[in-house]
């Protein structure tokens, strides 16, 4: 097993600048994510999978432009019917869907990355979503946000349920880039996002 943790981004924007871990861009969305983790995981196995990167916070999270969420559970939170006026999931009995639970991320990795939390900007557990379409209008960010969720994101969960096939830890950290919602004005800050996610990233790799 390799002892460094890999760190999944899709994108290069949202790469860490950190020597003491593997990286992994997988490329937006579920699908990239999965596939790509999975390849690698399957050439070796890391000491653990942390996806990274920024995330759309929901309306009552709290959350501002630059926070940082560290995630106690996952789930894919778009799998279903959109019928206009409302979204209906998937995940029944009669049809089951994969990750679509929630499902704890790793206790001892989620320790590590909330001690001593940066003073400077606000860091909250708690549960993140993953979708493959953004919340744009109010109706379906309340909507997600009744799940319990803080945030939401676009590989986590899909990451996540190629570590446990694996039976690698996983943690999910974000940093807050927009608000979840109509869109016209609203701010989208990629970078602040990227730093608020990178202080609490550091946290793992001091504290291994």
């Amino acid at each position: 097993m390799n002892p460094r943790p890999l760190v999944v981004v899709a994108t290069e924007a949202e790469r860490p600048r950190l020597d003491s871990v593997d990286v992994l861009v997988c490329g937006i969305g579920k699908a990239a994510a999965a596939s790509a983790t999975a390849h690698r995981l399957a050439t070796g196995l890391p000491e653990a999978v942390v996806s990274f990167g920024v995330a759309g916070a929901y309306p009552s999270s709290g959350l501002r432009v630059g926070d940082a969420v560290v995630a106690t559970e996952v789930a894919l939170l778009d799998e279903g019917l959109e019928t206009g006026e409302a979204f209906v999931p998937f995940g029944g009995a009669e049809l089951p869907v994969p990750g679509a639970a929630w499902a704890a991320t790793d206790p001892v990795l989620r320790e590590r990355l909330l001690i001593e939390r940066a003073s400077e900007i606000r860091v909250e557990p708690g549960r993140i979503g993953t979708v493959s379409v953004c919340a744009g209008s109010s109706r379906l960010a309340r909507e997600r946000e009744r799940s319990g969720a803080l945030c939401e994101a676009m590989e986590g969960a899909a990451i996540a349920l190629v570590a446990a096939r694996y039976g690698v830890p996983f943690a999910e950290v974000r940093g807050i880039s927009n608000p979840c919602g109509p869109r016209d004005g609203a701010a989208f800050d990629l970078e602040a996002g990227v730093s608020g996610a990178h202080s609490v990233l550091t946290k793992l790799v001091s504290t291994s």
